[in-house]
């Protein structure tokens, strides 16, 4: 143990994302942060701007304001109020939050592989064990609540799950949700449901889990749907009392979300960048059809198109072996190529064999780092 390390963070590193990130530089090609390059929308600066001059700026309630909590309850579903909403300072705090004030020492939490790697660490720091449960390949990595039960133990406390998908961009259906709500109250399990690209899809619609289960929480937040990951502002819906527990939880880690922060949510959830996002939702349709027709021309990779989200989840496993990971083809190419995209097993153990390649870029990187990738493979 170093000097400054507590025992909650040994064997805690930043992401494999991040660390491939780090590795790149100012003139890369990167298709590998989940970012959209669009802009804060102009209707919620300008807004801003004027606002600022005249808003509070002191401290807030420890779980937002009222008036932001009341909004995003009305968004959230019928019968729910400010009560159920808790501000945190991006989803990711959410997810912290949640585990922070759920999860005993030595309470099991079922993480999704492929999944978001910030999930196992995060439970792991809350005092949980992380177990992960495998979504099939050949079920267009669609959540298989038979494999999800296979994995549970008298300590399994809570599932995460998350839909749309980071990183294959599946999208659960209704039916397979209410098979994982029978499951959990089977078993007395509480779902944290991460919904950070619910209203990221392209075809259909994005079912929510707390449509079918009531001890869901939600969580969600400004950073993918309206472009303002620099902001930090996010939220949980839930039960009233672990409400009121997260806020306590705030009020000691946090205080409060900056105000600015939670007055430029207002705006955005009153329809201030409704117009705006809509042409942004649009054209990241577009750029999904770009990289699809870019894959398919430039690689013979192995890929779904995606119904959510902004990823491509592509198999790269005929090109590696035991000596050579996906993590090695991610550092070669940016070495080689200027190209980032983030490697497979960043996001689980069976997902070791595939790469994730962003469609939030701009349509000439995603075309050059397209064209770069199937170069580095041997088809461009």
């Amino acid at each position: 143990m170093t000097l400054f390390q507590s025992d909650r963070l040994r064997g805690i590193e930043k992401t494999l994302i991040r660390q491939v990130n780090d590795r790149a530089n100012a003139s890369s090609i990167n298709l590998g942060l989940g970012e959209l390059d669009f802009p804060t929308p102009a209707a919620i600066l300008e807004g801003v701007a004027t606002g600022v001059k005249s808003w509070p700026m002191g401290y807030t309630a420890n779980a937002g304001l009222p008036e932001l909590r009341d909004l995003i309850a009305r968004r959230s579903g019928p019968g729910l109020t400010a009560d159920n909403v808790c501000v945190t300072i991006g989803a990711e705090e959410a997810i912290f939050a949640v585990l922070m004030v759920l999860v005993n020492a030595g309470d099991e939490v079922l993480v999704p592989d492929p999944g978001f790697p910030a999930y196992e660490s995060i439970v792991r720091m809350a005092g949980g064990t992380p177990v992960a449960y495998i979504l099939p390949p050949d079920r267009g990595f669609t959540l298989d609540a038979s494999e999800l039960e296979r994995r549970l133990t008298p300590r399994a406390r809570a599932v995460i799950i998350n839909s749309p998908h980071n990183p294959t961009g599946a999208v659960y259906t209704g039916e397979e949700l209410r098979h994982l709500a029978a499951l959990c109250r089977k078993h007395n399990l509480t779902v944290l449901s991460d919904e950070v690209y619910r209203a990221v899809i392209f075809e259909g619609r994005a079912e929510s889990l707390s449509e079918h289960y009531e001890r869901t929480v939600v969580v969600d937040s400004l950073s993918k749907t309206y472009a303002m990951t620099g902001w930090r502002l996010g939220w949980c819906v839930a039960h009233p009392e672990l409400i009121r527990l997260l806020g306590t939880f705030n009020q000691l880690a946090i205080s409060c979300p900056p105000a600015v922060c939670q007055r430029a949510a207002v705006l955005a959830l009153e329809g201030a960048a409704d117009e705006e996002m809509s042409r942004n939702m649009d054209e990241l349709k577009r750029r999904r059809d770009l990289a699809v027709r870019c894959l398919k021309e430039s690689t013979d990779l192995a890929f779904r198109v995606p119904r959510g989200a902004f990823y491509l989840w592509a198999d790269v496993s005929a090109r590696l072996s035991p000596s050579w990971t996906s993590l090695d083809l991610a550092l070669e190419l940016i070495e080689r190529e200027n190209v980032v995209v983030i490697p497979g097993a960043a996001f689980g153990r069976a997902a070791a064999g595939s790469i994730r390649l962003s469609f939030a870029a701009s349509p000439a990187d995603i075309e050059e780092g397209i064209h770069r990738l199937g170069r580095f493979l041997g088809r461009a």
